[in-house]
């Protein structure tokens, strides 16, 4: 018995799904099942308990995978002569927003801790990328969890959480003050999408019902037609370069609501080397970052 029959069996225990540990280890589903019953045979004890589409590790299954885990570990670091590699392909969606911002401070970590991970990059808005990370097609994603975010069976990894700010043009006298505000038109965010939506309900609080002059899908350019003194906006701003433009920054008071990002993925996969590293990066690249606050410049009376 070969001991890659061992690395897809407790790849099949880490990821809970055949399908899911033959993209890992970069075979077909059926070596996979041929690798199993292989290991099976030699062991003369069933590994998993299939139903459907899903399986089920026996005790037998965790219990090896608890025995040789550490041992193929080790013989990974000795044929690599450093740290176990981290090995296969992970599907990662992204929402817009963030890519700028998380992925090149990712990616360049993974070209030198992880160079043999395959990131494959999918966009799209929070809720169709959480769903496809729940079906399976996604490995994890960063979105900006919902308030009713489903934490059953998904795993989530608050990254950031910002609060909505009042952006007007830095030439007009207007600030904050009702009279000022109804002077200005405004500019919504696209409503499809988390930000939008909560932008838009507080916008049209603050600007009297009054429906958006503009609509844009890029949070950059509502920013820049505000500094362009087209109008006001509210909005989040996630990157400190966004603070730069030529606006004036004004909180909403502290009990104005916020938006989180975070880095989801599914709970049967929580020891899943790949998304660890994800996660790992991710985490360190905020706690690196975390001091950099918002700068808030009020209008001037």
């Amino acid at each position: 018995m070969r001991l890659d029959f061992l690395i897809t069996v407790k790849t099949i225990v880490e990821k809970g799904s055949f399908a899911l540990a033959a993209k890992a280890v970069n075979i077909t589903p059926s070596a996979v099942s041929m690798q199993v019953k292989t290991v099976e045979q030699y062991f003369e004890k069933a590994l998993f308990n299939r139903a459907g589409q899903s399986v089920t590790p026996t005790p037998f299954a965790h219990d090896l995978c608890d025995r040789v885990g550490p041992l193929l570990e080790e013989l990974e670091r000795l044929r690599g002569g450093q740290q176990a590699s981290v090995i296969g392909r992970l599907r990662l969606g992204t929402i817009s927003i963030m890519q700028p911002i998380v992925l090149p401070p990712l990616f360049n970590r993974l070209k030198k801790l992880a160079p043999k991970l395959e990131v494959n990059c999918t966009p799209g808005r929070s809720q169709d990328l959480i769903e496809a990370v729940k079906q399976g097609e996604l490995d994890a994603a960063i979105v900006a969890e919902p308030a009713t975010a489903s934490r059953r069976q998904l795993d989530w990894q608050l990254l950031q959480e910002l609060p909505f700010r009042l952006i007007t043009p830095k030439r007009t006298p207007a600030g904050s003050d009702e009279q000022g505000l109804e002077a200005l038109p405004w500019i919504a965010y696209d409503r499809s999408t988390s930000l939008g939506k909560t932008s838009r309900c507080l916008s049209l609080s603050l600007f009297g019902n009054r429906p958006p002059a503009l609509e844009l899908q890029s949070l950059e350019g509502v920013i820049a037609m505000v500094a362009s003194g087209y109008g006001a906006a509210v909005v989040i701003l996630p990157a400190p370069r966004l603070t730069h433009y030529d606006i004036d920054i004004t909180p909403l008071g502290d009990d104005a609501p916020s938006l989180r990002f975070s880095l989801v993925s599914r709970k049967i996969e929580h020891n899943d080397k790949p998304i660890n590293t994800i996660r790992n990066i991710l985490k360190n690249h905020y706690e690196a970052t975390r001091d950099d606050s918002e700068i808030i410049r009020k209008p001037k009376p």
